[in-house]
């Protein structure tokens, strides 16, 4: 992000973003993803796809001894792990639609 002087952990290097913006990022993501699943309205795949590509990276962070992030920034990589699995879990038991390729 520009104008962010926060360090961008390796494993977001591909994405150019610190913890913190990460963290923001997904949690849109995430958010609008239920939104669209509670309307009935169709998912767009990019997003479903960056989510799930991107669930191990909490996952790591948290197991990682001595990590460099906050405590606030753990509960919020918790916070995203259960809602990832959540996500999961509700497109497990109900029938989602991908909105088609543009």
């Amino acid at each position: 992000m520009v104008a962010c002087d926060q360090g961008v952990p390796p494993a977001l290097a591909h994405e150019q973003l610190c913890l913190d913006h990460y963290l923001d990022q997904a949690f849109t993501r995430l958010r609008g993803a239920f939104e669209h699943c509670h309307r009935g309205q169709p998912l767009d795949p990019r997003t479903l796809d960056w989510l799930l590509a991107h669930a191990d990276y909490p996952v790591q962070s948290l197991a990682q001894s001595g990590g460099s992030s906050s405590p606030a920034q753990r509960v919020k990589l918790l916070e995203l792990l259960l809602g990832l699995a959540n996500l999961q879990e509700y497109l497990r038991h109900h029938s989602v639609r991908l909105k088609l390729a543009e």
